[in-house]
C-alpha cells in the first residue's frame, strides 16, 4: 500500500492474448537449453528425409547446433549490444526549468539499477520528480526506502508494453503539466531497451534525453536481454514504431 501523496493509477490485470505465445516464442528462442535439442532433432529429421547416411546427418546435426550456439555468445551480446546502442536517437537540447525522471516496468534487478539511479539523481537536483510507468507499486515503494518524498513520485501500473509506457506517461504529463513545452524528460532504463523506448517516446512527441542504468546481471541474462531487445526493436522498425 503505498503512503498518501503518491500520485499512482491502479489498472486491473488484462492480459493481451498474445502476449502469451510471443513470451513462449521469445522464450524457446532465448533458452539455449530448449532450442538446440530442437535445432538438432530438425537437422537430424532433415537428414533422414533428404536420404544422407549416418555419419553425414549426424554432422549435418553438429554443425547446426554448432552454429545457433554461436548466438549464445559472449562475442553475439557485445555485438548485438553495440547494434542497439547504435539506434539511440539523438537527446534533444537542453531546456531549463524541472525536468522528470520516467522509469519503465522491467526485472527486479532492472528496477534496482533504475531506481537507484533516479533516487540519486533527485538527491542532486538533477531532476525534480520520477513517474514510473508499467510497474508494480514494489517499484514505488523501493523509491520511497530510497529517501523519494511521496509528493515527488507518481506512476501507473497499466502499461503493458513500451508503446503503452510511452502514451501513458504523456498522458500524465498532459493532465499535469499544461505548460506549454512542458517538461524535460530523462528516460531511464537498462541499455539494451533504452533505445528503443526512446524512440518509442519520440514517435509519441515526447522528446526524451535516455540515461542507461546498467544492471549487474550473469552473462546469460545479458545475452537474453540483448536477443529480446534486438527482436523487439526489429518488430517496433515494422510496425513503424520507431
Amino acid at each position: 500500500m503505498l503512503p498518501p501523496g503518491v500520485d499512482w493509477t491502479s489498472c486491473p490485470a488484462a492480459p493481451m492474448a498474445w502476449f502469451s505465445l510471443r513470451d513462449s516464442v521469445l522464450h524457446l528462442l532465448t533458452t539455449p537449453v530448449l532450442l538446440l535439442p530442437l535445432i538438432a532433432a530438425l537437422a537430424l529429421a532433415l537428414g533422414a528425409a533428404a536420404g544422407l547416411r549416418w555419419p553425414a546427418t549426424a554432422l549435418l546435426s553438429g554443425l547446426a547446433v554448432a552454429v545457433v550456439s554461436f548466438v549464445y555468445s559472449p562475442l553475439t551480446t557485445a555485438a548485438l549490444t553495440a547494434w542497439l546502442t547504435s539506434q539511440l536517437p539523438q537527446p534533444p537540447p537542453p531546456t531549463p526549468g524541472p525536468a522528470l525522471a520516467v522509469i519503465v516496468g522491467r526485472s527486479p534487478e532492472i528496477a534496482a539499477a533504475s531506481t537507484t539511479l533516479a533516487a540519486q539523481m533527485l538527491r542532486q537536483g538533477r531532476i525534480q520528480a520520477i513517474y514510473v510507468s508499467g510497474d508494480g507499486p514494489a517499484t514505488a515503494q523501493r523509491l520511497l526506502q530510497l529517501g523519494v518524498p511521496p509528493e515527488r513520485l507518481a506512476g501507473d501500473s497499466c502499461a503493458r508494453t513500451t508503446w503503452e509506457n510511452a502514451s501513458l506517461t504523456s498522458t500524465w504529463i498532459r493532465e499535469h503539466h499544461s505548460g506549454a513545452s512542458g517538461p524535460a524528460i530523462l528516460l531511464i532504463t537498462d541499455p539494451w531497451q533504452l533505445p528503443r523506448a526512446s524512440r518509442a517516446f519520440q514517435r509519441q512527441q515526447l522528446p526524451v534525453t535516455p540515461i542507461p542504468a546498467v544492471p549487474a546481471l550473469p552473462p546469460q541474462q545479458s545475452n537474453r536481454l540483448a536477443l529480446r531487445e534486438s527482436a523487439a526493436t526489429l518488430l517496433y522498425g515494422l510496425q513503424g514504431r520507431m
